[in-house]
């Protein structure tokens, strides 16, 4: 039998598993540069995993969206903001939604 945890992680993203793996500096450095190269609508769908992340691979990550999200154009920085707000509505975890929120804010 297949414990719940183990179900949930073979589903994670390729991202959100480098994320979880991530120990090293050099891991790090890839982490952020997948997040680089993510496509964004990728990157919103896996917001709430991302905000699961500890602490500090949650800090690389919030610090390369945001400077993706400043990238955009001033309409498309309102509707990531809008697109990210919605999904953080639809979390049921307090802090996760807070940190999703906290990208945008």
């Amino acid at each position: 039998m297949i414990d719940a945890g183990t179900q949930v992680k073979d589903f994670d993203s390729t991202l959100i598993k480098r994320g979880r793996e991530a120990v090293t500096f050099p891991d790090m450095v890839e982490f952020a540069a997948t997040l680089e190269t993510r496509p964004l609508v990728k990157l919103l769908e896996e917001l709430p995993d991302l905000a699961r992340l500890s602490e500090a691979k949650f800090s690389v990550a919030s610090k390369v969206l945001r400077q993706r999200f400043r990238a955009e154009s001033p309409i498309d920085q309102k509707q990531l903001k809008a697109f990210g707000h919605e999904i953080a509505a639809r979390v049921f975890d307090a802090s996760v939604a807070d940190r999703i929120r906290s990208i945008f804010d």
